[in-house]
Parts: C-alpha cells; structure tokens; sequence
C-alpha cells in the first residue's frame, strides 16, 4: 500500500441526462446515498487526505459527505461546470508534496476495496507514472475507448461520440479510475486543452503523458459492473438490483439464509456475522452489528444495535441504539428503545417495551410490561403487566431490581426505588418504598364478597 496517499473524489457533476435538478453523487441505491458508499469504500485504503470536488448544488453532496463525520476530508469548489480536467485543479493545492494521487468519480458505488488495492499495488510494483483502470465489456456502448499503439502500449482515450467505426468496436473502455504521481499530476492537468463542447477533459491526461514518454499501465477490471455508470432511472433500478446481487452473493458465501430478498433492506454499514437466518421484512440500519447463529424471524427493525450470537428474534421486534447479549429471545411485539443493554439468557417476551435499562443474565421479562430507566440484576422474573412508574410529570426517576426478585403480575414500582435481594412483589401491588431482600411486598385492600347481587338492569327509554 502507498504511505502518501491521497485521493481526488470528483462530485461536481449532476444528474442532467436523468432530469433531476440533484447532483447524481446524492442518489440512494438501497437507502444509501452513492458518494457515502464510494467513500465508504476509499476510507478502507488508509488515505492521508481525500479531497472531494463539489459544484453542482454543492451543499447537498457537502451535507451527505459531512454525516460520515471522517476526519480525512476536505471539500473544494468547481466554480463553473467545465469538464472533469478542469474539476481537478482546484484540489491540486490540497495535494501532499510528492504523494501518490488516486482520482475517481464520486458515483462509482462498486468500486471495491479489493479493487482500488489492486490498482494501487500494480502502480507501486510496476513504478507507473499513471495507471488506468480498464474494463472488458460486452457491450461498450457510451464508454471511452482505450486505444493501444502496435506495442499494446495505451496511447489516449476516445470518447464514445468521438470514435471512429474500428475504435467503436474496442471492447476495453475507461473505468474513470486512475493513479498518477502528484508532481506530474500538476505540471500535464495545464496541457489539457478545451475541447469542441468547451470543456477539458480529464481523459485527455493519459495523451498527454503518452506524448511525453511517461510509463502508463493498467489493470483489467473483470467484473462488469464493478465501474456501472448510473445515467437513467434505468440504470438507478438496474444498481439496486446489482447491490442486491452483492449482498446475497456475500451471504452464500457466510452461510446467511435469506427468505424473502425483495423484502430485505440491510443497509452497507452493517455487520452480518456467517450462520445467519433472517426473515421477509427485515430492516436493519445503521452500524448495527449481527453476530454468528441469530435467527431474525422477519418483520423486524433494527437500527444501531448489537444481536449476540444464537440469539432469537421473533416477528415485530424493534430495536434501536440497544445492545442484545447471547442466546436470548425478543418477541414478538416487542419494543427494545435506546440505551438498553441485555446480557446473556435473557427473555423478553410480546407485548415489551424497556428503555434506558440494563438487565443482567438470566432474567425474564415474558410480556405485557413496562420496564424503563432500570438496573435488573440476574435470575429476575418480572410478572405480567408490570410497569416501573419512572416519571413524575417533570423528571425521570430510577428503578434498581436485585439478583433473584420475584415480581407479581401487575405491579407498580413508583420509582425511585430499589428492590433488594430475593425480594418478592405480590401481584397487583403498588410498591413505592425500598423493598429489603428476602422480604414480601403486598399492598391490597381486604377482598369482599356480598352474596345474592343482582346488577340493576340498563333502563330503556
């Protein structure tokens, strides 16, 4: 790998030939934006800088580029729309001295990291001047044609409109990656000339240094879509469908079963450990991270959260910035709320909702509770239908549960309050004192019975 390395994103276009007033780099595919993928996947090369080039509606590629919240990158403006050579220039004075300077396209969401460290050792191995990255096409229609001399040596690119009939039937073409020393890079970007369109063109660079005897290689990029341009709704449909590909080919290759793909949403920040089961309808966001052997069920959303190893996720399940231990079992209808942490055994059953608690090993809260701003210890059984009382009308208040409580069907704990050890709740009661361990809870008014009661019939009028 290269220790100078710095990157060139190109991000100043827009979707004109789409008709959309937005810069194409902010599409989603699946849910996420283009240029949050392509840098997504460049942060994988450790670079020093990544220098991203804006023009078109820049504040909408700046908002979606500073979410990423990476310290690496600075932002530069293409002040007029004159073409990929002259969106270069001004991010040259961001360059490193004497750093070696990956430039690619900002919609370029399947680049791989296995790709760009392919291309960055051939450069380094071969001592390049420049590389380009070449794909083999099928059908190279609406690409620049890489033109070779009688050496094989690459000597310019020629743009798809600009071909003769013998180039037309090149089927190597312009994946629009390259790698270029920096020094280079700044004295040749000044020889590009305006073309007929009143723009320089960045493909022009590998002429320019053909012309001057510079050492140009390549790598051939195998996969067809690896470098797909998103030119048409067409195209954005056809690039789900290709994302889609690539996640399920991952998941053969991880043991993943998937039911249902069409109804599948994971969104690329995801962690997806191998042995994995997940169900149709299944939403999972964020940096969520899903370890070896659960079993999503389906009908599920998760954002944020971690799922422990062998754990069991029945139908309408939510969690949100939560962390789940192992071989537990959430479901259904539960209501897993930020800042909760489950360890290991633990039961939560339908009809649950906890927030902000922590629940220690082995403890089972079946169903129909409410459980929220709450230390459990382990070994707790929490009954049907009880809820801890944590808020005033003005602050929230903190419930603690100790090490083998015993909590009765329907209780209310008025918080603050802590129960203690072995401590047993009565069901229906209302416990707004600190309980001590070993010690029954009960609060209930003396049952009455009246004999012979007749309900008084409604009166029709």
């Amino acid at each position: 790998m290269l220790n100078n390395l710095n990157v060139i994103l190109l991000c100043a276009g827009k979707s004109s030939r789409m008709g959309l007033n937005l810069p194409k780099v902010t599409l989603a595919i699946n849910g996420t934006s283009i240029v949050e993928r392509t840098l997504t996947n460049i942060q994988k090369l450790n670079p020093k800088r990544i220098i991203v080039v804006v023009g078109y509606k820049k504040k909408l590629v700046i908002n979606k580029v500073k979410q990423l919240d990476y310290q690496n990158i600075e932002i530069v403006d293409q002040k007029k729309q004159l073409g990929t050579g002259d969106a270069i220039k001004p991010a040259l004075i961001k360059l490193n001295k004497n750093s070696q300077v990956l430039i690619m396209n900002g919609d370029t969401p399947f680049v791989t990291p296995k790709t760009l460290k392919k291309a960055l050792k051939s450069f380094k191995s071969n001592s390049s001047d420049f590389l380009i990255t070449i794909s083999k096409l099928s059908n190279p229609f609406g690409y620049g044609r890489i033109v070779k001399d009688s050496y094989k040596n690459i000597t310019k690119i020629v743009e798809e409109k600009n071909c003769t009939p013998d180039q037309r039937k090149i089927n190597e073409v312009n994946s629009g990656l390259y790698i270029c020393k920096s020094e280079l890079l700044k004295n040749f970007i000044k020889k590009i000339k305006k073309n007929t369109n009143n723009e320089y063109y960045l493909t022009d660079l590998v002429e320019i240094f053909s012309k001057n005897n510079k050492k140009i290689t390549s790598i051939i990029e195998k996969d067809e879509n690896a470098f797909f341009n998103i030119n048409s709704f067409e195209d954005l449909i056809k690039a789900n469908q290709i994302d889609n590909n690539y996640f399920l080919e991952n998941c053969l290759k991880k043991n993943i079963n998937i039911h249902d793909p069409n109804s599948l949403r994971i969104s690329t920040n995801v962690k997806l450990s191998s042995n994995i089961s997940i169900g149709p309808n299944v939403y999972i966001d964020g940096n969520s991270v899903i370890e070896e052997g659960v079993n999503i069920v389906g009908n599920c959303y998760i954002n944020n959260s971690v799922i422990g190893s062998k754990t069991l996720i029945k139908p309408f399940v939510s969690i949100s910035d939560s962390k789940v231990g192992k071989n537990c079992q959430l479901g259904p209808f539960s209501n897993i709320r930020p800042q909760t942490e489950l360890a290991n055994n633990i039961k939560i059953g339908n009809f649950v909702e906890l927030k902000k608690s922590i629940i220690s090993d082995n403890s089972k809260i079946p169903h129909l509770s409410y459980i929220g701003d709450t230390e459990m210890g382990s070994n707790v059984n929490i009954g049907a239908g009880t809820i801890t009382c944590n808020y005033d009308g003005f602050d929230k208040h903190k419930t603690v549960i100790e090490d083998r409580v015993f909590i009765g069907s329907d209780t209310m704990l008025v918080a603050p309050i802590k129960i203690e050890k072995g401590a047993t709740t009565g069901a229906g009661s209302v416990i707004s004192r600190n309980l001590p361990k070993n010690t029954l809870g009960i609060t209930r008014i003396k049952e009455k019975m009246i004999p012979n009661w007749k309900r008084k019939p409604k009166v029709k009028k």
